[in-house]
């Protein structure tokens, strides 16, 4: 939060809540097309994000959707999907 007002802070991490919950619908609504490697993609792209915002569950997640895709189990990649759902909904 270095540099920045509560206000801001607040604004910022809806913004990224925001925009990780249309990433996340655009995942979903093509699982079955997504190849594994953009699934890895956007599971380390939110292991990197989440904690920058403080959102430490999110990094926690994108680590087990990142490994998840490297092993090609998708029936672990759709829990974690799911719970990364539930846990966006719960911040806005």
């Amino acid at each position: 939060m270095d540099g920045f007002d509560e206000d801001e802070w607040a604004e910022m991490q809806e913004m990224y809540i925001n925009h990780t919950s249309k990433e996340l619908v655009s995942i979903m609504d093509n699982l079955e097309t997504n190849s594994f490697d953009s699934l890895r993609t956007f599971g380390h792209n939110i292991k990197g994000s989440g904690g920058m915002y403080g959102f430490n569950e999110v990094t926690e997640i994108g680590a087990v959707i990142e490994a998840a895709a490297k092993d090609e189990d998708m029936a672990l990649i759709k829990s974690n999907l799911k719970n990364l759902d539930l846990f966006l909904k719960s911040k806005l």
